[in-house]
C-alpha cells in the first residue's frame, strides 16, 4: 500500500490518514473518468470482502505507481457512489448468462426454477459476469499542503487533472479512515472545537456494516459552526429533530463554559419549547436539557409558583411598573381590532417613568393610574398591597376627597405633599371622579388630564372615545391569562439577563392558549432584538453571543411573512447574524420556509421527508438532490444527511442519542459532579 503514490512515503499524511491498510480496503479500479463523474469497476467477491458497497458510500481513487517520475499524483480523489453503470461488454455477458439458462432448460428433464436457475456456470463465465460498474460522483481532491511549516490535509471541491484510467486504484475507506473523511473540516481562521455528533450511516439496512464492524466510524463537527449561524433541522415529526437539537445545545453549553473558565464571555441559549420536551424528561432520552443543572438552566412557564428557584413564571404582572413596556405591547396588539383613533395613540405613547424628567414621569404615572383602573374593570387580579403612585396637586387632592366623601390618598414618606399613592380599592373611584370633575368644568381636573398619555388611555377605562362608544377595557378580557400578580419583573427582561450570563433559558409553552404563547414568544424575541441592537449600535463592544432554538419554522418564516419587515420573526431572520444571534430552526415543511432564510443557512441536518415537493425544494441547495430517493424512503429516526459550514460535502449520519452521558459531559465542563442513573448527583 505504501507504493500507491510515487514519491509519498509510508509516513505521509495521505497514506497515514486515508490509505493505510487499516483505513481502507481495495474494491476495484477506475473504468472511466471525467471531471465530474467516474465509473468504478468492481467484482462481487471484492464487494463481499469489503463488507458491501451501499449507495452513497465514500470511495477513494488514487494513482498507481506507473514508474513515471514526472507524474505528479500526490493526491486522492474522493468519490461517492450514486448508482450503477453498464460496462461495455455487459450486454454480451448477459447474453451468455441467458444462453446458459436456456440450455439448462432445454436439456433438463425437470423444468422447475430450482433446477434451471441454479445451474452451475463454469468458473470462467461466472467470474466474467461478476463484474459491476459503479457510477460515482467526484466530490473533490484530497492533497497535502504546507501551512506555516505544518503539513495539513487539504480538500478541493473539484479535480484539477486526471490520468489514464488504468492508473487508478479504488478503495473503500473504513474505520478511522472513514471517520477522517466524514469528519473532515476545511482549514479556517475561525476557532475549531470538534465534538462527536454520530456515526457514518450509508443506508437504512445496516446488516453488512455491523457484521464487518464498519458501523462505528465516528462523525465529528466543529460545534462553533452552529454558534452565530443559522442551522436547519429538517424532517417529519418523530424523526429525531429534537434529539439533534438537544445534542447541539449540550455541546454548545460545554463550549460556553470553557470560554467562561478562561475569562471569555459565555454563550446564552434561548429555547422556545412548544411541546415541553426540552424542559421535561421523556421516555426516549431518559433525561432532559434541564438536567444539565439548576445553576445553568432557567425554565419560564405558566403556573410557576416560585417553589423551584430555577423555574420562573412566564406571565406578566400587568400592575408592575417595571413591566409596563411589555404590558403596553400586549394591550396594543389586543386593541388593534378596534379601529378607533385612541388605539394608535395608546401604541405610540410611553408609560414608563423618565429619569431626570419630572413632568414626563408625572404624566406617565397618571396614565398608568387610568390603565390600572381599566385592568380592574376587566377583572385582572390585583397584587396584594398594590398602590398606584401619582403626582397630584394638594388642592386637587382635596377637591377629589371632598367629592368622594373620603380621602383616597396616602402621602409618600419623606416626599412633598404632591407625591401620594392610591390604594387598589380606590383607583377606579378616583379615576371616575377625575373624569367627572373635568366634564363638570373643574380647571385642575382639565390640567391633570390634558397630556396625550392620559387621553390615549382614558377610552380604555371609560369605553368612550370622541363621543362614541368603543370596547375599551372589554378588549382586555382575553389578556387575563397573561397576567400573574406574583411576577416581579418582566420575563422578557429577566430572560435576556439570564442569556447574557450564559445560561440555557427554556420558554415552556406547552401549557397555555396558542394566541397567548404566540404573543409572549414575540414579546420575548422583540426584547432580545431590542437589547442586542442597543449594544450593536453603541459600537463599544460586540453583542453577547446568543443562540435561539425555534420549532415549527414554517409558521414563522413563510414567504408571505418574509415580505413584512415589521414581523418580529422576519427581523430575527434578517438581523440575527449582525447581532451575534445564532438560530436553529426546525420544520417538516422545507417549502414553507422563505427561500432567503434557507439561502443564508450554514448548517443542514435533513432527516426523512415524505413527499417529492419538499425534496425538490431541498434539492436546490448543495447536492441534496442526489439523496432525494433515500430521504423519502428511509424513515429511520436520527438518520440524517449532514452539511455543516466547515464540511465541504454532505455526510450521511446516524445521530447519537441525547442521554445521561452527554448531560454529564456538559456538567463536567461547568465543574459540576455527574448525575447518577436516578439523576441524584451521585457518581454515575
Amino acid at each position: 500500500m505504501t507504493n500507491l503514490i510515487p514519491g509519498v512515503g509510508a509516513g505521509a499524511m495521505l497514506n497515514s490518514q486515508l490509505l493505510a491498510e487499516d483505513r481502507s480496503t481495495r474494491i476495484g479500479a477506475i473504468y472511466r473518468i471525467g471531471y465530474n463523474e467516474a465509473i468504478v469497476l468492481t467484482h462481487d467477491r471484492w464487494k463481499f470482502d469489503a463488507g458491501g458497497i451501499p449507495q452513497y458510500s465514500f470511495l477513494l481513487a488514487t494513482a498507481q505507481d506507473i514508474n513515471t517520475p514526472q507524474v505528479d499524483d500526490d493526491e486522492v480523489l474522493l468519490l461517492r457512489v450514486e448508482g450503477t453503470s453498464p460496462l461495455s461488454m455487459e450486454s454480451d455477458l448477459h447474453a451468455v448468462r441467458e444462453e446458459s439458462l436456456r440450455a439448462a432448460l432445454s436439456s433438463s428433464q425437470n423444468p422447475s426454477p430450482s433446477v434451471v436457475l441454479d445451474v452451475e456456470m463454469d468458473p470462467f463465465t461466472k467470474n466474467r459476469v461478476s463484474f459491476t460498474g459503479l457510477r460515482c460522483r467526484i466530490l473533490g481532491t484530497f492533497y497535502e499542503d504546507d501551512v506555516e511549516g505544518q503539513k495539513v490535509l487539504e480538500f478541493g471541491a473539484d479535480v484539477d487533472n486526471f490520468y489514464a484510467t488504468s492508473t487508478y486504484r479504488v478503495l473503500k475507506p473504513v474505520g478511522e479512515g472513514l471517520s477522517t473523511i466524514a469528519s473532515y473540516l476545511k482549514p479556517t481562521d475561525r476557532p475549531v472545537d470538534r465534538v462527536r455528533i454520530g456515526v457514518v450511516r450509508y443506508s437504512a439496512t445496516r446488516r453488512r456494516a455491523k457484521a464487518s464492524k464498519q458501523a462505528t466510524a465516528a462523525v465529528e463537527v466543529n460545534i462553533r459552526d452552529f454558534i452565530g449561524h443559522k442551522t436547519a433541522l429538517l424532517g417529519m415529526t418523530r424523526m429525531g429533530k429534537s434529539n439533534t437539537a438537544k445534542i447541539i445545545i449540550a455541546r454548545t453549553f460545554a463550549i460556553s463554559e470553557r470560554q467562561r473558565a478562561v475569562g471569555k464571555r459565555p454563550v446564552g441559549q434561548l429555547i422556545f419549547d412548544p411541546q415541553g420536551e426540552y424542559a421535561n424528561p421523556n421516555y426516549q432520552d431518559g433525561t432532559e436539557i434541564a438536567a444539565i443543572g439548576v445553576k445553568h438552566v432557567r425554565i419560564f412557564k405558566f403556573g410557576a409558583d416560585g417553589s423551584e428557584p430555577h423555574v420562573k413564571p412566564l406571565s406578566i404582572n400587568f400592575f408592575s411598573e417595571n413591566q409596563i413596556d411589555a404590558v403596553q405591547s400586549l394591550i396594543s396588539d389586543q386593541l388593534s381590532t378596534d379601529d378607533a383613533g385612541y388605539v394608535k395613540d395608546f401604541a405610540g405613547a410611553s408609560y414608563a417613568d423618565v429619569p431626570n424628567d419630572q413632568s414626563a414621569t408625572a404624566h406617565a404615572q397618571r396614565a398608568r393610574l387610568v390603565l390600572y383602573g381599566a385592568l380592574m374593570r376587566a377583572g385582572f387580579d390585583v397584587p396584594s398591597r398594590f398602590q398606584a403612585r401619582i403626582n397630584i396637586k394638594r388642592a386637587f387632592q382635596q377637591t377629589i376627597s371632598n367629592a368622594l366623601g373620603r380621602n383616597p390618598f396616602t402621602p409618600r414618606t419623606g416626599l412633598a405633599p404632591n407625591f401620594v399613592t392610591v390604594a387598589a380599592s380606590e383607583v377606579e373611584a378616583v379615576v371616575d371622579k377625575i373624569v367627572e370633575l373635568r366634564e363638570g368644568g373643574d380647571v385642575d381636573a382639565a390640567d391633570f388630564t390634558k397630556n396625550v398619555r392620559w387621553s390615549s388611555v382614558e377610552p380604555i377605562f371609560t369605553t368612550k372615545s370622541q363621543n362614541r362608544n368603543v370596547r375599551g377595557w372589554k378588549n382586555l378580557n382575553p389578556l387575563r391569562p397573561f397576567h400573574s400578580p406574583l411576577t416581579v419583573n418582566d420575563p422578557a427582561i429577566e430572560i435576556y439577563e439570564e442569556l447574557v450570563q450564559g445560561r440555557i433559558v427554556i420558554v415552556d409553552l406547552h401549557v397555555g392558549a396558542s394566541a397567548i404563547t404566540k404573543a409572549l414568544s414575540e414579546s420575548i424575541t422583540a426584547r432580545l432584538l431590542e437589547r442586542q441592537t442597543t449594544v450593536f449600535t453603541a459600537g463599544q463592544e460586540e453583542p453577547p453571543a446568543i443562540q435561539v432554538m425555534l420549532e415549527e419554522a414554517h409558521n414563522l418564516f413563510s414567504s408571505d411573512r418574509y415580505k413584512d419587515d415589521r414581523d418580529i420573526w422576519v427581523k430575527l431572520a434578517k438581523e440575527a447574524s449582525k447581532l451575534n444571534l445564532g438560530m436553529t430552526y426546525a420544520t417538516q415543511e422545507v417549502s414553507g420556509v422563505a427561500h432567503q432564510v434557507k439561502a443564508n443557512t450554514a448548517n443542514w441536518m435533513v432527516a426523512h421527508l415524505n413527499n417529492t415537493k419538499e425534496v425538490r425544494e431541498l434539492a436546490q441547495f448543495y447536492d441534496f438532490g442526489s439523496f432525494s430517493d433515500a430521504i423519502i424512503a428511509s424513515e429511520d429516526r436520527g438518520y440524517v444527511r449532514l452539511k455543516t459550514l466547515s464540511s465541504p460535502y454532505i455526510v450521511p449520519v446516524q445521530i447519537d442519542r441525547y442521554n445521561l452521558e452527554l448531560v454529564n459531559e456538559a456538567r463536567a465542563a461547568a465543574g459540576d459532579p455527574p448525575l447518577g442513573p436516578t439523576g441524584d448527583g451521585s457518581a454515575a
